[in-house]
């Protein structure tokens, strides 16, 4: 049998549901620190689990944490039925739901053995490789334990790979409250009686959880509308961009390190345009889930991995961006320039009508034998745009007047020679990059290139 909303585990708790009971402390005091997960998105309560905590997934659909809350321990038989639920749930649905919690406010003497020694090993157990011999050796050992009591092997498997167990009271879930908000949200400051104004309004969402979801934009909005003059404080706050190899559990990022890597030669142009859609999808829901639309990432990247995540969260869709680049931050909607020129601009005409144009972008070191040896002769008649300048970027004054000079120069060049693409070549800090890509709109079709292996190659398209 299959789980569903319908099913008499579902129904139950909605149905016997009244007053501000165990299940909804819970949701009350973790409401700051979901609200601290990037990819947070609603919570519900009384759906197929007693709470479900729900994400943004990435390509696929909602990610869904399935808690089940028990205000007392659990009998032997209890918990173990309530792991075959888990197993029901998660072979129903294993993409939305990849991952159980088992909430109770104590644990009985018979199943706290095993509660102990899943906690060490998702505590202490992640510092340890995941192929550690070690590891293996623990999880075999919790594997045996529960075969010897007489509960089938998958069940034991299934507890060790998803299954967590949280012991709570929910006595004091009001008073912890401000602590929670203080140590989650530490780019505000409320008073107390604006901490206990915020939790009054959460109190009242937690309250309907059961009648449909409380929303990641509604509470952010109760924070706002408590914060008032104040709200500023949050409005800036970006959302994480995790960058690298793999994305951290709740938080929103992207897989970049084939971009970044010297492999990156062999990546088609498919695969950068995938990289370009998960970007946008992130934005997407960005954008569906909160008001704040600043975006805090890494400017550490390739040449055109940076540009392309430049343009994919755009000044023109409303982004800002908050770079991290060697310990500086820039942010994008400081817009103050230097007054003297950055560029010096040169540039020659088409020679045979060509469509497709070659533009040079290069401080502080020239690029221009490079780019010649990487255009070959089906643009050797193509117009020119070349930048160059000796300086370096030593602030964001540098910076913007940098990025507005050079989308400038391409607008014009793209106009005046009638393009309809525009093979564009990067030799420059990667923050530039990023940069460059935010602001670069009324350009038409730019192909990148990245510089690999003492040659340049086609990567990514923005159109």
């Amino acid at each position: 049998m299959k789980a569903s909303l319908l099913a008499s585990e579902s129904t139950g708790g909605a149905i016997a549901r009244g007053g501000f009971g165990y299940q909804d402390a819970f949701v009350l005091q973790h409401l700051p620190s979901w609200l601290a997960q990037g990819a947070f998105s609603h919570v519900v309560s009384e759906a197929v689990g007693d709470i479900e905590v729900c994400y943004f997934g990435q390509g696929g659909p909602t990610v869904r944490t399935f808690i089940e809350a028990k205000g007392y321990a659990l009998s032997w038989g209890d918990f173990w039925d309530e792991i075959k639920q888990f197993k029901k749930v998660y072979e129903t649905s294993p993409t939305e739901f990849p991952h159980f919690v088992l909430l109770c406010r104590d644990f009985s003497s018979t199943t706290a053995p095993l509660v102990a020694m899943v906690s060490r090993l998702r505590g202490v157990g992640i510092s340890y490789d995941a192929t550690s011999p070690l590891l293996a050796q623990t999880r075999d050992e919790i594997l045996q334990w529960v075969v010897d009591k007489k509960q089938p092997r998958d069940f034991a498997q299934f507890v060790v790979d998803r299954v967590d167990f949280v012991t709570y009271a929910d006595e004091n879930a009001h008073s912890a409250f401000p602590g929670e908000v203080e140590r989650h949200l530490p780019s505000i400051n409320l008073r107390a009686k604006d901490t206990a104004a915020f939790r009054e309004k959460c109190v009242g969402m937690v309250t309907r959880s059961a009648r449909g979801p409380v929303t990641r934009q509604e509470i952010e909005a109760a924070l706002i509308e408590v914060l008032a003059q104040d709200a500023s404080l949050w409005a800036r706050t970006p959302t994480a961009l995790a960058l690298g190899g793999a994305v951290p559990p709740f938080e929103l990022g992207l897989v970049v390190d084939p971009f970044n890597g010297p492999g990156r030669a062999s990546l088609s142009a498919a695969d950068w345009m995938q990289l370009s859609a998960n970007g946008a999808a992130i934005g997407d829901f960005v954008k569906r889930s909160r008001s704040r639309t600043n975006i805090a990432l890494s400017g550490k990247q390739r040449m055109s991995l940076a540009c392309l995540l430049g343009y994919t969260f755009a000044a023109a869709k409303g982004f800002v961006l908050d770079i991290d680049h060697n310990g500086e931050r820039f942010r994008t909607d400081e817009h103050a320039q230097m007054s003297e020129p950055f560029f010096a601009v040169t540039s020659s005409p088409a020679n045979g009508g060509l469509k497709e144009g070659v533009a040079t972008i290069a401080f502080p070191t020239e690029a221009a034998a490079d780019v010649a040896g990487a255009t070959g002769a089906s643009l050797a008649l193509a117009p020119r745009l070349n930048l160059v300048s000796g300086r370096a970027l030593d602030g964001t004054l540098a910076l913007n007047k940098a990025v507005a000079e050079a989308k400038s120069a391409l607008v014009h060049f793209r106009s005046k020679n009638q393009l309809e693409k525009v093979h564009l070549f990067i030799k420059a800090p990667s923050h530039f990059a990023m940069v460059l890509g935010h602001r670069l709109n009324a350009v038409g079709r730019v192909q990148l290139y990245d510089w690999v292996d003492g040659r340049y190659v086609a990567t990514a398209v923005l159109a």
